[in-house]
């Protein structure tokens, strides 16, 4: 009899290399009602973190891109406050970031219209 135990992503699994420190770190507060898994893209809404959905995906973003959590965050209840995210400097696992929640026809300009706004902040996904 064979076992195989499949591990879920680790906090910080995505992330291929970062600035020295914690130069490339932020924190935040993630906004009542969201949910933020590790590798999640973010942006900024009146001031607290949303996950990013590439809905507004016309090639140019008008979403405010601000990185992508580390660990997983529930803040259905409240808002939770001290979630850290990647926002500058680093080079990232394609395959483990989750960009938007956008599918079907226009999932392929979200993808472009998120990556983009990632690029601007120095975020490379490999």
């Amino acid at each position: 009899m064979t076992i195989v135990k499949t591990e879920p992503q680790h906090r910080g699994e995505f992330l291929v290399s970062e600035a020295n420190g914690t130069l490339s770190r932020e924190v935040g507060t993630l906004s009542s009602g969201n949910v933020a898994k590790d590798g999640r893209v973010v942006k900024l809404v009146a001031g607290e973190l949303v996950p990013a959905t590439g809905s507004n995906a016309s090639g140019v973003s008008d979403e405010a891109i601000v990185g992508i959590v580390l660990g997983d965050h529930d803040a259905t209840a409240a808002d939770l406050k001290g979630v850290v995210y990647i926002g500058r400097l680093a080079e990232v696992k394609a395959s483990a970031v989750t960009l938007h929640g956008v599918s079907g026809g226009g999932a392929a300009a979200a993808t472009t219209a998120v990556t983009n706004a990632l690029k601007a902040l120095n975020i490379v996904l490999r």
